[in-house]
């Protein structure tokens, strides 16, 4: 088989990438953002940008299966404007719509233990919500859920390690006791490979984890017992979640957007549910914790490099924006319908003193003191389908010409929200003076566009309710 396998440079990627070199005969296509050059005869690596439906459709071409492994809690721009969630929700809905079109038989994802009749934090529900918009794909579809992930490397074990090296006594509030199970890194990887080759035995969806439940602050003393590390614990259960979140960031080093949603999970209890373990014939022998600890601390298997980046990719050299926000879509309308109205009633938000002049399939938001546009808007008929409306920003005062910066309107699965957001954007201004005008005032605009559709919505409502009662 050709495989595809998004993420191909991050943590379970690339090992996912030596494993399936190493153990099978497969092709192996590995997207990422930044350019790299293979040098392995059975691996591909292809430049990838997700949140392009069109980089999507072009990067599966070919390909048989593929393995979901992307998140988006880290910034994928200098200003990233937006939740998470829903920067999750445009690449594995881009991700879906590209596998359904070069006709993929199986994709593989791996997300998170979702825990029974709870109120789910962001990060699980956005998960949920990733699964939910692959497996509307229509594709063979696999769900692999894990709590924590133990492998050299990855975020929550880097993060677990640095705590015991760090801290001569550790504080352990409530979240610390909440029972878990954890999967090491290979026992993951032979799953997922045993789910590529058994296709028809795989689907559906799995908790995955070692037999042994264990709490987080059990976790903390192992590895404090591997590497020698004494101290005291002392539980205190009061301690707010946001001290936590604060204390762990500023300890490991790590990044916000990568701690808080992990504790905001380890919040629930997350452990396997008999309903839902794999099926013999793909279920695999999993290593105890302790054991899973141990070979995290010491891997035994060197991190191969089957390839290297020749370039940095551009979100990180050039002032790009990226802005994201979910809006409520009023009951009957579509996104033709919404994106006409913006742009209407943008122009009564701004005032007299802005017009808009259209050309065909060109649309200029123009200011009466300045001869040049502010913006223009170039409407992509062949980009644009049910659903989902796109506008290439193709010039204007306000921003350096780009060939990919768009305008997007997408609608959600559930029919009640839709996604507008501005990709690859590069403004005009000097950065600080954007970043702190500019980017500010868009943010408020979209937000009092969302309370106008929603007055619409109510208005709406209220008429076909009346008819009704007529």
């Amino acid at each position: 088989m050709k495989i595809a396998v998004t993420g191909a440079t991050g943590f379970v990627g690339k090992h996912l990438i030596q494993w399936l070199l190493e153990n099978t005969e497969h092709e192996v296509v590995g997207l990422s953002r930044s350019p790299r050059i293979s040098s392995h005869e059975r691996l591909q690596y292809v430049r990838c940008d997700l949140y392009s439906l069109y980089d999507a459709e072009e990067a599966l071409a070919g390909c048989d299966a593929a393995v979901y492994l992307v998140h988006s809690m880290l910034p994928s721009s200098r200003l990233s404007q937006g939740n998470f969630e829903d920067f999750d929700y445009i690449l594995a809905d881009n991700f879906a719509k590209a596998a359904k079109k070069n006709e993929l038989k199986h994709i593989i994802y791996v997300g998170g233990i979702i825990p029974e009749n709870e109120k789910l934090s962001k990060h699980l529900e956005s998960r949920l919500e990733v699964e939910a918009c692959l497996k509307a794909s229509g594709i063979n579809f696999t769900a692999l859920r894990c709590a924590l992930v133990l492998g050299s490397e990855g975020s929550s074990f880097t993060i677990l390690e640095k705590l015991v090296e760090r801290l001569p006594c550790m504080i352990l509030p409530s979240w610390t006791q909440t029972e878990s199970q954890v999967v090491f890194l290979d026992d993951l990887l032979q799953l997922i490979q045993n789910c590529l080759e058994r296709p028809q035995s795989a689907t559906g969806v799995f908790d995955v984890g070692a037999p042994d439940i264990v709490s987080y602050r059990k976790l903390i003393m192992k590895m404090a017992e591997i590497k020698n590390k004494s101290g005291a614990n002392i539980p205190l259960p009061f301690v707010p979640l946001f001290l936590s979140k604060l204390w762990v960031r500023l300890i490991t080093g790590s990044s916000k957007a990568l701690v808080y949603p992990l504790i905001d999970s380890l919040v629930h209890k997350m452990t396997a549910r008999e309903d839902h373990l794999p099926p013999k014939d793909i279920a695999v022998e999993y290593v105890d914790v302790e054991t899973a600890l141990k070979l995290s601390v010491a891997p035994k298997r060197e991190l191969k490099s089957f390839g290297k980046s020749v370039a940095k990719p551009d979100y990180k050299s050039i002032s790009f924006v990226q802005s994201v926000q979910r809006l409520p879509v009023p009951r009957t309308w579509d996104m033709t319908h919404v994106a006409s109205h913006y742009l209407n009633w943008l122009l009564k938000v701004l005032g007299v003193f802005f017009k808009l002049k259209k050309n065909g399939d060109e649309l200029a938001i123009c200011f009466f003191l300045i001869k040049e546009p502010l913006l223009v808007l170039n409407f992509s008929r062949e980009r644009t389908f049910p659903g989902r409306e796109l506008f290439y920003i193709t010039g204007g005062v306000l921003v350096k010409e780009y060939p990919r910066s768009r305008l997007e309107f997408r609608k959600l699965a559930d029919e009640k929200c839709f996604i507008a957001a501005i990709h690859a954007f590069r403004p005009a201004l000097p950065w600080y003076i954007y970043r702190f005008t500019q980017a500010p005032i868009h943010k408020f605009v979209m937000t009092l566009f969302g309370k106008h559709l929603e007055d619409i919505d109510k208005a709406i409502a209220k008429k076909q309710n009346q008819t009704k009662d007529t």
